[in-house]
């Protein structure tokens, strides 16, 4: 898969250094001794240059993109390098990040096909964590229809010593995980809950109080 990034900040940064790993990424910045720098860090083509521009797009290689994500700090520059991938050089996915929320439909009206609001996941996921005394850690997938939770077994739980096949309505979750101590298990139907264990959860998200409280023990 070929990937292009426009935007070399903290995001642009950490998703470069990670799609790197397995896929062929190239990062566009107009900065160019934030270029030099990265180039040095991150096994992938970087160019300074103008991401709204053709030439830099093409110099990038847009014409054999699979997925084109801006994520530069400016909402205008992330839309039209966006549409230009798009519309102009027929990349399969777009991806842009937004400063301001309400941009969000917008964007997704101009074609734009994910648009993603750092800020506006952070404040759901506070949101989240606020209703979910209790819970470790929580991850919202897809589009917020399931969560991955993260609880630990206590001693009063329902669930505590019993196999995995015994528990109630497997069709509203999924135990995708089980840790004891330190070690992860990738657990089965004959796998044994046992108070203290920290176990991670797929669950749908109309479901997820009901689960959480199955877990924990509370009624």
């Amino acid at each position: 898969m070929y990937i292009i990034i426009a935007g070399i900040g903290r995001i642009g940064y950490t998703l470069g250094k990670s799609l790197s790993e397995r896929y062929d990424v190239v990062l566009i910045d107009i900065n160019k001794k934030i270029c030099d720098k990265v180039a040095k860090e991150i096994d992938a083509l970087v160019i300074n240059g103008d991401c709204t521009k053709t030439k830099t797009l093409e110099d990038a290689g847009i014409d054999d993109a699979d997925i084109y994500i801006a994520v530069t700090g400016k909402d205008e520059v992330n839309l039209i390098s966006c549409l230009l991938a798009k519309k102009y050089y027929g990349v399969e996915k777009t991806i842009s990040r937004i400063s301001e929320i309400e941009y969000k439909d917008i964007f997704e009206r101009l074609g734009v096909d994910i648009v993603i609001s750092p800020e506006l996941i952070a404040a759901h996921y506070i949101e989240k964590l606020i209703e979910r005394p209790g819970v470790l850690d929580l991850t919202i997938i897809g589009r917020g229809e399931a969560e991955i939770i993260e609880l630990i077994i206590p001693e009063d739980s329902e669930v505590a010593n019993k196999k995995i096949k015994e528990l109630k309505k497997p069709e509203d979750y999924l135990i995708i995980a089980v840790y004891e101590g330190n070690n992860l298990k990738i657990p089965s139907g004959e796998t044994v809950l046992k108070p203290g264990d920290r176990v991670l959860v797929l669950v749908k998200k109309d479901k997820s109080e009901i689960i959480r409280r199955m877990f924990r023990g509370e009624k």
